[in-house]
């Protein structure tokens, strides 16, 4: 069966620690129990390794003699099967959720090989491991290890296939297939691994979803707001038939878009919604960066001053003023995907500034990145004379594909995770590859 980009289906790379991390010191570390191997003398002896860099090399402390080495390699066993909560070489740190507002340093258990270079003065960590090891540890760096096992199996389905279409490709040129971040799936190790999670990832083992006998492009976001958007309003290029506009819920509602966003906020049947997770613990069933609720709705004040210095920031333009914000598109789910900011620049001329697509948007009206740009302005009649632009808003991505927190609710509903992947990508078919 072919799939989309050619990538080995049996392995998967993936870039952990990046030049532009700028981490020059790291540690790793195993329990003596495990068996790892390495590129270097000496490694069996130790469980433990400082790593620095000086001068363009690595200096590895804990070994018997502290050489200055070009690169390093370390592995150890990553058979899907044999994984368990913390298996792996401890890597510490690590940066997770570059560049957005939960951007922090975590720790993280690696199972199979890690390269280890210096590019620009920084380490460079690869982790190159069994596609369903990663996967497995995909679904619980997505979302927590306490939800539904439908919600898990469904999880690992769409990473797996995300991971062997590989539609975007962005990192083929640094080396590896994917990051271990928001750029491309969250990948956190096993870290967060429990025996129920790693049951949904062998009991789906090698499943995929397909259309027209390949493995599917299966787009993911956290919370689509009540209706899924369509890929042509986030991405450029030609309709992808399994990734269109539908109501997010038990039941579609008459057309296909999003009409009237006051319609939209008040409506409380999606699978999405936050009263359907009232009563059970989010914060379990939610990944460790998403914990502070559903998503479903938000409201928030941005500064002006923040939106222009974002565009002193991104598109080198000095303005002295912010004076309206013209909404010109949205997609089917109220997400906009065109707009028009109008203001004074430094010599008090009138100015204005396009903005043609979704995460454009959502960088310039945050000081760091907003949940998703399907809001609207409610202070737009003084939004000239205001200091901040006030929001209110829907959904957190960009609503393309499995709705995460939608198919936690339809886990919750005891739909199981076969029905919970057709709900999201129609016209496809489940197979084992």
């Amino acid at each position: 069966m072919p799939i989309s980009s050619g990538l080995n289906n049996d392995v998967i790379r993936v870039g952990i620690v990046l030049p532009e991390d700028k981490l020059q010191n790291i540690t790793l570390s195993w329990t003596p129990e495990m068996d790892v191997s390495g590129s270097i003398s000496g490694i069996e002896a130790t469980h433990q390794l400082k790593l620095s860099v000086k001068d363009g090399s690595i200096v590895a402390q804990g070994l018997p003699e502290q050489p200055l080495l070009d690169k390093l390699t370390l592995n150890c066993n990553d058979q899907v099967e044999t994984l368990s909560t913390g298996y792996g070489i401890h890597v510490d740190p690590v940066i997770a959720g570059r560049g957005f507002h939960w951007e922090k340093q975590i720790a993280v258990d690696l199972p199979g090989q890690l390269n280890i270079t210096v590019e620009d003065d920084c380490f460079k960590v690869i982790n190159t491991l069994n596609i369903e090891a990663y996967v497995a540890c995909v679904a619980t760096s997505e979302m927590g290890s306490e939800a539904p096992a439908d919600l898990l199996a469904a999880q690992t389905v769409v990473a797996r296939c995300w991971s062997m279409a590989l539609a975007e490709a962005k990192h083929l040129d640094n080396g590896f297939d994917v990051c271990n971040d928001d750029c491309c799936q969250r990948y956190q190790g096993t870290s967060f691994l429990t025996e129920h999670s790693l049951n949904a990832a062998v009991e789906t083992k090698g499943e995929v979803l397909i259309h027209q006998n390949r493995v599917i492009d299966a787009r993911y976001s956290k919370n689509c707001g009540g209706m899924v958007e369509d890929y042509e309003a986030v991405w450029k290029g030609d309709s992808v038939p399994y990734l269109i506009p539908l109501w997010d819920g038990p039941d579609q509602r008459p057309g296909n878009a999003v009409t009237d966003f006051e319609d939209l906020w008040h409506y409380e049947d999606a699978y999405c919604a936050s009263k359907r997770f009232q009563s059970v613990n989010l914060a379990g069933m939610l990944g460790k960066v998403d914990v502070s609720g559903s998503y479903y709705r938000w409201s928030e004040a941005v500064k002006k001053q923040d939106i222009l210095n974002n565009l002193k920031k991104f598109y080198n333009l000095t303005w002295n003023s912010l004076d309206n914000v013209h909404i010109v598109g949205r997609g089917a789910s109220a997400r906009i995907n065109n707009l028009i900011l109008t203001g004074t620049d430094s010599q008090g001329e009138s100015v204005e500034h396009h903005l043609l697509d979704q995460y454009d948007i959502r960088q310039m009206f945050s000081e760091s990145f907003l949940y998703s740009s399907a809001f609207v302005i409610d202070n737009a009649d003084t939004l000239a004379s205001d200091d901040s632009v006030m929001l209110r808003g829907s959904g957190w991505g960009h609503g393309v594909g499995l709705c995460q927190m939608g198919a936690l609710g339809m886990a919750l509903d005891g739909i199981s995770y076969k029905d919970i992947l057709l709900h999201y990508y129609p016209g496809t078919e489940l197979t084992t590859f």
